[in-house]
C-alpha cells in the first residue's frame, strides 16, 4: 500500500479548477488499494469544505500545515494547539512588524484579531478573550519580500512556540516544529505506511518540506524553487498515478 498527500490550492486545483481527470486519477489510486490524502495550510473544517464541494474522493486531511489530521469519517487522527497566551504574544507580533491581518484557527472556525485592510487596523482584545488556543495563526504581508523577512524573524524569535512557514504573501504558524513533512510522518505511522511507499505533490514553498522528506512531485505550475527540490515534475495526477502505482 502506497501513500499520496496532496497540497491543494495551486496543486488539486490548479489554474482555478479541479479537472475531471484528476479526480479520476485519484479514485484509480484508491482503487488499487493506496491510500489519497490533502495536506494544506488551511485549517480541516476548511479542506473539508473544498473536497466536498468538489467531490474529491480521499482517506484523510491533513490541515493547519501540519498540526491536525482526520480520516474520511472525520474521526481525529492527532492536533496540536498553543494556548491563549501564546496567541496573544503572536497577535502583537504580527502587529508590530507589519502584518496586515491576523487570523486565529481554532475548533472548527477560523477569526480575525485585526486587519488593516478592512479598517480593523488594532487587536480585538475581546474577541482574543473567547479563542482557548489554536492550531494555527496566519497573516498577510504587502510583497513576498516582506513575508520572508518576517518568516525568518519569527523562527528566530518564537523558537519553542511556534513555526512559520511562507506562502508567497501569507505565512502561516503552526506550533512549534509542526510541518507538513511531520504531519505525513505522522499519518502514515498511524496507517503503518513505509516512507519509501511515500508521494508528496506540491507546487508552493510551504510545501518543500514534504517534498524534500518524500518522493516529491511538482505539478507543471509550480514555482521555480520548488520544482528544484522533487525527483518528478507532471502536468496532472494522470502522470503521478501512472508513474507510482
Amino acid at each position: 500500500m502506497k501513500l499520496i498527500a496532496s497540497d491543494f490550492d495551486g496543486t488539486i486545483t490548479r489554474y482555478g479548477k479541479v479537472w475531471e481527470e484528476d479526480l479520476a486519477a485519484i479514485q484509480k489510486w484508491r482503487a488499487e488499494g493506496n491510500l489519497f490524502g490533502i495536506v494544506s495550510g488551511r485549517v480541516l473544517f476548511g479542506i473539508e469544505y473544498e473536497a466536498e464541494r468538489h467531490n474529491i474522493e480521499y482517506d484523510y486531511l491533513i490541515g493547519a500545515s501540519g498540526g491536525q489530521a482526520e480520516d474520511n469519517k472525520k474521526n481525529e487522527l492527532f492536533a496540536y494547539k498553543c494556548g491563549r497566551e501564546h496567541i496573544l504574544k503572536m497577535a502583537q507580533y504580527i502587529h508590530k512588524n507589519g502584518g496586515l491581518t491576523c487570523g486565529v484557527g481554532y475548533e472548527n472556525t477560523h477569526v480575525t484579531l485585526f486587519n488593516v485592510r478592512e479598517n480593523s487596523p488594532e487587536i480585538d482584545m475581546e474577541l482574543l478573550k473567547t479563542i482557548p488556543y489554536t492550531y494555527q495563526m496566519n497573516t498577510v504581508f504587502s510583497t513576498d519580500e516582506k513575508a520572508m523577512q518576517f518568516t525568518k524573524n519569527l523562527n528566530r524569535d518564537f523558537k519553542g512556540i511556534f513555526t512559520a512557514h511562507q506562502n508567497g504573501v501569507c505565512v502561516d504558524i503552526p506550533p512549534y516544529g509542526i510541518t507538513k513533512a511531520t504531519g505525513i510522518a505522522k499519518v502514515a505511522e498511524i496507517y503503518g505506511i513505509d516512507k519509501d511507499d511515500i508521494i508528496t505533490v506540491g507546487d508552493n514553498c510551504n510545501d518543500i518540506t514534504m517534498l524534500k522528506a518524500f518522493h516529491g512531485v511538482a505539478v507543471s505550475n509550480a514555482r521555480k524553487e520548488v520544482k528544484e527540490t522533487v525527483e518528478y515534475i507532471a502536468e496532472n495526477f494522470t502522470q503521478i498515478v501512472e508513474k507510482y502505482l
